[in-house]
């Protein structure tokens, strides 16, 4: 763990990673593992035992016993000699990320209280964070709770990207603009908010071919939609 550092750099925008001290961690390659993972990093407070089981075993022959066998999969990731991270008490399970930086956190705590207050530095640096969807990648079959719980979060970090995305495009003034709005489109293709922005900026820049090739776009894609 580097000195003043996160001891451990867990990314969950985007394929799942771990790093320490600049150094990727190996993850363990069963799936129900790195769900484990990603639930427990998210997860308010301890978890019982029992809703693990539910969450990631369709009535499995032993579901505790499996559910030990991941925790012994996932203390080998992210405990230390020193540092127990995997809690374990009474029937309950936690994941002590304390120390750590993990970027979904990272973006649900500076948006909490909403995102105007936070400077353009501040949005620069969380939308940043973003490399991908959260949990790219990551699919679980027969699994409909976890996969629920999966939908409705990168529902949610979309959402605060979009929401990022959205006012950083309103603080720009050079052509950093369009990096945000085209990757806003890229997230919602069918919001009329960033095609009106898209517009404006084109025609602020002297852009005009491109103005009327989105507008053109636009207009064969609601077409296909609407039928």
């Amino acid at each position: 763990d580097r000195p003043g550092g996160p001891a451990l750099h867990v990314q969950l925008l985007g394929p799942l990673a771990i790093g320490r001290s600049g150094a990727c961690v190996a993850l363990p390659a069963s799936r129900k593992v790195r769900a484990l993972l990603a639930y427990l990093a998210l997860a308010p407070h301890a978890v019982p035992r029992s809703q693990l089981c539910e969450l990631l075993w369709d009535v499995p022959n032993d579901p505790r016993g499996e559910l030990r066998w991941c925790l012994s999969k996932l203390r080998s990731v992210v405990d230390t000699p020193d540092r127990q991270r995997v809690e374990t008490q009474g029937d309950t399970v936690a994941l002590d990320l304390t120390d750590c930086f993990v970027d979904a956190i990272e973006v649900a705590r500076a948006t909490q209280q909403g995102i105007q207050p936070l400077s353009p530095e501040r949005l620069r640096a969380l939308a940043c964070l973003y490399v991908g969807e959260f949990f790219e990648g990551f699919e679980i079959d027969r699994n409909p709770d976890f996969n629920a719980w999966l939908t409705a979060q990168r529902r949610q970090f979309r959402g605060r990207h979009v929401a990022l995305l959205e006012r950083l495009a309103g603080t720009e003034t050079g052509d950093e603009i369009f990096g945000h709005l085209e990757k806003w489109l890229e997230l919602a293709p069918f919001d009329l908010r960033v095609h009106e922005m898209l517009l404006t900026a084109f025609a602020r820049h002297r852009r005009l071919r491109e103005g009327e090739t989105l507008t053109l776009a636009t207009t064969v894609g609601y077409s296909q939609v609407l039928g």
